[in-house]
């Protein structure tokens, strides 16, 4: 009997829980047990894998791996000689045969071309062991390492102290893995150079110590060990909202400031849908982010809408759930960063009027949302790569003169994008797949029909109530002009019964009203008649010099343009101003600079040929002097030209006028 069997026949002793046990009875599949003076009924089957034999005949096995592993790790040929070895040893060793043990094994011999005593050494080897006791050993050798397992440890040691620094070089990573071993142990031989190096490639594997730093730092911060993940039963149970910052330059169109842009996205987790998307300049504000979680509740447009719907993008809908406090097809949770725009009070205000959780991810964890980091990456690498401008991951990517190129203004470019995500709904995911059937690649849009079929009925908004829950709140009064916020002024139809009136609404905004303002276009702002709980719209008197949506930055901004008190009128001043603030390193727009930059440059040019006292470069129009220099100066006229001519040619001819 061998190790791997256990026999529960009547005497047969084994080892279970903990104890030495024979066996005195077998009562069908119950097996009666006796230590000492206890006796217990255990069940045949609940023996197995914890019960092993405890028999002076049965030895330990010698082969530490499964006989399938072993055979699996021959090439076809060695397999193919080792089967054809154990069919000849089946044939005339196991089989029963009138001839004699030594004539058996001397036609083995013969017909496998070895010597006699050889075949009986591996005709036994086969009866014991089967197919894997015809192995070579030298074939399976285990592979050892030349290198001691303390200089690994000094040398991961060194890998992992280099985790949040600049990249090193692996000369230096050895040395200091050479001194850390060798402190520990002063007496032990470091391996040679050829020898660490080939080592330090091996440990290195997967840590990224000479690669991008970001990369180094994003799986440094992985979870080690099994990665769990947040599962999604039906579309609108989990949205993840994540924002980055995008690898192409924009052209703001009303401040025609050249910025970067970050896209924030609303990513249905069942689905790998994009619920709402939107691309702002410079950084995303918490209003952002509401605007965003109102995409994800009304129906969205991704590229031109055909006659047959297509382009509408998917739309969970208001399910009855919601409409009973409870939960449904809107999203229940959605997944966020810790940063202040999805953490603000805005946010979590909308969220809880509308009854979703907020799960915040773990910080530093990108793993926590894999989905929605894999979409920045396809976004970048269809998309965002073909287009002008585009700036690449990082610095070292970046190409020449990228700013020369042509670019988008952010409207456009969001438009762009837009589009793009209605062909990404469209293209199959290998992430994406039905278990019934697991070799399908389904697409986002396939994958949410399939949802939303086995989630139950669609209910739409029926007012725009909901829309209103993600603007921001003004408390203004009501004048006769209309109303102001910001410094706009703002007046409609529907005030004139309520204008120089208070409201009925206390607090600390007693007497004011509620003006609703939408940040991305402050166009228009929104009140509502307490009446008829009518909504209605009430237009900024500039409004109408506007061709597209001006974001309430961009007004800031253009007014504090407005505001600056060193504004010149004169040209030559304004300049040698710029001149001055940028010697004294004063300049802090990228316009600024590069404007001073070419005048500097073209000054320094002239400057050996020009005289350059202070006295010859007026700091200030002399208003006066401009004056009498423009009163003084003489006027020339037809007479004085002939006059000037004949007292320089006194004996010449004089003009001859022809009269025709």
């Amino acid at each position: 009997m061998t190790a791997e069997v256990l026999d529960t026949s009547v005497g047969q002793q084994m080892w279970y829980a903990g104890a030495a046990w024979t066996v005195v009875e077998l009562d069908g599949m119950n097996v009666v047990l006796r230590s000492a003076e206890r006796l217990v009924r255990v069940h045949a089957p609940a023996l197995v894998g914890l019960a092993s034999p405890l028999s002076t005949s049965s030895q330990p096995s010698e082969r530490a791996e499964l006989d399938a592993i072993r055979l699996g790790s021959l090439t076809t040929k060695q397999r193919s000689a080792i089967e054809r070895e154990a069919e000849v040893y089946e044939r005339l060793i196991a089989s029963s045969s009138e001839k004699s043990v030594n004539d058996r094994y001397e036609a083995a011999a013969d017909e496998l071309g070895i010597a006699v005593r050889t075949a009986y050494r591996r005709g036994q080897r086969y009866l014991d062991c089967g197919v894997v006791g015809l192995l070579d050993s030298r074939l399976l050798k285990k592979r050892t390492s030349a290198v001691s397992p303390e200089w690994d440890l000094a040398c991961r040691e060194s890998l992992a102290s280099f985790r949040d620094k600049s990249n090193p070089t692996r000369g230096t990573v050895i040395a200091k893995a050479n001194a850390l071993f060798l402190n520990l142990h002063p007496d032990g031989v470091v391996p040679s150079r050829a020898v660490a190096y080939k080592r330090l490639r091996e440990l290195d594997k997967g840590r990224y110590t000479f690669g991008a730093a970001k990369q180094r730092r994003s799986v440094a911060e992985r979870p080690q060990g099994a990665m769990g993940r947040l599962r999604a039963d039906r579309p609108g149970q989990y949205v993840v909202l994540d924002t980055t910052r995008l690898d192409v330059f924009a052209m703001e169109p009303v401040t025609n400031r050249w910025v970067n842009t970050e896209l924030t996205v609303a990513m249905d987790l069942y689905s790998r849908c994009i619920l709402g998307l939107a691309l702002r300049p410079i950084s995303t504000k918490s209003h952002d982010v509401a605007a965003v979680l109102y995409q994800v509740v009304t129906p969205q447009t991704w590229g031109p809408v055909s006659e047959i719907g297509e382009g509408c993008g998917p739309y969970a809908g208001v399910p009855e759930s919601i409409l009973t406090q409870d939960t449904g097809a809107l999203p229940d949770t959605i997944v966020v960063d810790h940063g202040k725009v999805y953490l603000s009070h805005h946010t979590r205000s909308v969220c809880q009027r509308l009854g979703i959780n907020i799960q915040p991810a773990i910080p530093h964890k990108p793993t926590d949302k894999p989905t929605i980091e894999r979409f920045f990456r396809t976004l970048r690498q269809q998309l965002l790569e073909h287009l002008p401008a585009y700036k690449g991951p990082d610095i070292y990517s970046r190409g020449k003169n990228v700013e020369r190129e042509t670019f988008y203004f952010v409207s456009d470019l969001e438009a762009i994008i837009r589009e793009w995500v209605g062909i990404y709904h469209h293209s199959p995911h290998q992430g994406l797949c039905d278990p019934i059937l697991p070799n399908v690649e389904l697409s986002p849009t396939e994958m949410f029909a399939r949802g939303i079929s086995a989630a139950g009925l669609l209910r739409l908004p029926s007012s725009d109530d909901l829309r209103m829950e993600f603007l921001d709140v003004a408390w203004r009064t009501i004048q006769h002009y209309g109303v102001e916020v910001d410094g706009r002024r703002y007046d409609g139809s529907g005030l004139n019964l309520y204008r120089m009136t208070k409201s009925a609404h206390g607090g600390v905004h007693a007497g004011k009203w509620p003006i609703m303002v939408d940040r991305d276009d402050v166009r228009a702002v929104y009140f509502q008649d307490p009446a008829t709980l009518t909504w209605h719209s009430l237009a900024w008197e500039h409004a109408s010099g506007l061709e597209s949506p001006l974001s309430a930055e961009a007004a800031d901004y253009t007014r504090e343009l407005s505001r600056h008190t060193d504004r010149h009128v004169d040209a030559p001043a304004a300049l040698g101003d710029l001149l001055h603030r940028y010697s004294k390193k004063a300049v802090t727009s990228r316009r600024e600079k590069n404007v001073a930059q070419r005048l500097a440059a073209s000054t320094s040019d002239h400057r050996g040929q020009l005289d350059s006292s202070e006295s010859d470069i007026p700091d200030v129009i002399d208003l006066a002097a401009h004056l009498r220099n423009r009163g003084s100066r003489n006027v020339v006229d037809d007479l004085d030209v002939f006059d000037q001519y004949y007292a320089n040619h006194p004996d010449g001819e004089a003009f001859q006028v022809f009269d025709e």
